[in-house]
């Protein structure tokens, strides 16, 4: 199981610095840290995504939440309540809820959300599903209501990963 989470930023300027998206990597990377999630952008971003990489426009940027950085994914950060999670033969304690890891989540989003010059957010959560853009399920909520709607669609698939992209809208 490999649960790749891909966030896309449009950014309100139509025509963004190198510079300025490196300072609003930099600035996403702390929110990453200061709520203990991992962060990937441009050439750390998993291969499977660098057609969508290469085409995004220049008011674009994207890159991908991942369990800390050590890792690549997001399989215990998005891992349901009661499911086990083995890392080689060795089974891995979350010792976190699921509504507490998407309390952590909502709260990066809230802060995120809150810079200027952010047009819109959209998650692709269990994105290898979804990299080349196939029909899958497309939810809009407010960012305040992540943590709810995330265990519900859990809940409704029993504790697996949802495949979904959110769209968060105005506040």
């Amino acid at each position: 199981m490999s649960t790749k989470i891909l966030v896309r930023i449009e950014l309100s300027d139509k025509y963004i610095s190198l510079n300025k998206k490196i300072e609003l990597s930099f600035f996403i990377t702390g929110l990453g840290v200061k709520y203990t999630i991992g962060t990937n952008f441009g050439g750390n971003i998993s291969g499977v995504f660098s057609d969508i990489l290469k085409n995004l426009k220049n008011n674009e940027i994207i890159f991908e939440l991942t369990d800390d950085p050590m890792d690549v994914n997001a399989d215990i950060l998005f891992l349901g309540d009661g499911v086990n999670y083995f890392m080689g033969e060795r089974m891995v304690d979350t010792s976190e809820s699921l509504y507490l890891r998407m309390k952590r989540v909502q709260s990066f989003f809230e802060e995120l959300s809150n810079k200027k010059n952010i047009k819109s957010i959209s998650v692709d959560i269990d994105a290898l599903d979804t990299f080349d853009y196939q029909e899958f399920e497309k939810i809009k909520m407010k960012v305040s209501e992540f943590v709810d709607r995330m265990v519900e669609l859990f809940k409704q698939n029993d504790q697996i990963t949802p495949t979904v992209r959110v769209y968060f809208v105005e506040k």
